[in-house]
Formats: structure tokens, sequence, C-alpha cells
């Protein structure tokens, strides 16, 4: 498993399309959010060679064809990451092979998704937004772990 301190989303809470607007982004590294169970790491920077970010996704239930997941990984050297916050890196979606490549669709889960990043800003966050065709989709416990280790080199 995982360091539990490079936990950037749980899994805690299901990713539930039909609340999407309640599953936020956490936006203070000292607080988990209850809403999605996501947290603001202070990684102090990655270094050259950068970490990588893991998502995990399980089997979604009660989803339509053209429901979809749009992740994406953001840094600042700010611990406040609210929206009023300049200063907000986006390092990269995560993305399978779908037609959008910014977009995981339904049908491409269960899967694991890597990412790899470098920044020199201190703070990182995970945003998740879950859109529904019709009706309310459950993407289940979805993770998001920055793992050190995955590749050698950027």
């Amino acid at each position: 498993m995982f360091d539990s301190d490079l936990i950037l989303i749980d899994g805690s809470v299901a990713m539930v399309a039909g609340t999407a607007t309640s599953f936020a982004p956490a936006i203070l590294s000292t607080e988990r959010t209850g809403a999605s169970g996501a947290t603001v790491l202070d990684l102090k920077g990655t270094g050259a060679n950068g970490l990588s970010a893991v998502l995990i996704l399980p089997t979604p239930t009660s989803v339509g064809t053209l429901d979809y997941i749009i992740g994406y990984l953001q840094a600042s050297d700010t611990e406040d990451m609210t929206a009023i916050t300049t200063g907000i890196d986006l390092l990269g979606y995560w993305g399978i092979l779908a037609a959008v490549t910014t977009r995981i669709l339904n049908t491409e889960c269960p899967a694991i998704v890597v990412m790899k990043f470098a920044t020199k800003k201190r703070y990182v966050r995970a945003n998740m937004t879950p859109t529904v065709s019709n009706g309310s989709a459950n993407f289940g416990a979805v993770k998001v772990y920055i793992e050190p280790y995955s590749f050698s080199k950027l």
C-alpha cells in the first residue's frame, strides 16, 4: 500500500455524480474534507525526478453510457487553494484512451491510472469531477495517492 501521509483522496466517500457539487476538492492542508475525503498535501516541491500521482478507480455502479470523470492535479505555493487564490498551477489530467483525453469514461473502469509530475510548488491537491448523463452515477471509492517510486526518471 501507499504511505498514509501521501494520500490525496482516501476513498472514504463514494464519488456520486448526483452530488458532484458536494464532492469538493480540499482547500486547506490542515483539514481532510468530510464531503470527499480529500486533502491538500504539503510536499515542499518534488525535486527534478518528480513523483507519481496514482488514481485508483473501482468498478462503477448505476452509471449511464456517457458518464465520466474529469480528474486533474494542481499545485500552489499557498496553503489556501480556494477559488480566489492566484498562482495555482495545473500539473496535468488523468486520462486513459478515451476520445477526449481529459476524461475517464465509466466504461474504462476499473482502472489504475498513473500520472508523473514535477513541481517546485509547495502544496498539491487532486480535483475530481464526476459527470453524469442521466440520473446519478456512483463511481465508488475513488482514491488518489502520491507514490515516489513508480518510475525512476521523468
